[in-house]
């Protein structure tokens, strides 16, 4: 799947690995090295809510894109950083605004596709 930014005529992802399991949800992107170049992990949600989303077991920093129901961006989280041993560093990402979906993307994708707030997007499968 896809994943392109209607407003901006721009590609956010070329392949999205689907999270929509418990399992999957809960795994994420957990003990992996990297996130392929053009790849990204969507979370899907049985319903919209103030879903969070944390690094534990991450490697690498990554940006984040809260959707809603209508694929409208109602939130960004650019360059979230992995968890480390020391307490300071466990942090969770929520979003302001409600939502269905989160994207998770390799840092600088967000700057790269021109993603803003309130922006439209659309899956292609």
């Amino acid at each position: 799947m896809q994943v392109l930014n209607l407003t901006r005529c721009t590609t956010i992802t070329r392949k999205t690995e689907l999270a929509s399991s418990i399992f999957s949800k809960t795994k994420g992107l957990m003990f992996r090295e990297n996130l392929d170049e053009g790849k990204g992990m969507l979370f899907m949600f049985s319903r919209e809510g103030k879903h969070s989303i944390w690094m534990m077991g991450m490697r690498f920093p990554i940006d984040i894109i809260y959707i809603d129901s209508d694929k409208r961006v109602v939130g960004i989280h650019k360059d979230f950083r992995p968890m480390r041993l020391h307490p300071k560093t466990w942090k969770i990402s929520k979003p302001d605004k409600k939502c269905k979906y989160v994207l998770e993307l390799n840092t600088g994708v967000i700057d790269n596709s021109a993603t803003k707030i309130g922006d439209e997007l659309e899956f292609v499968f």
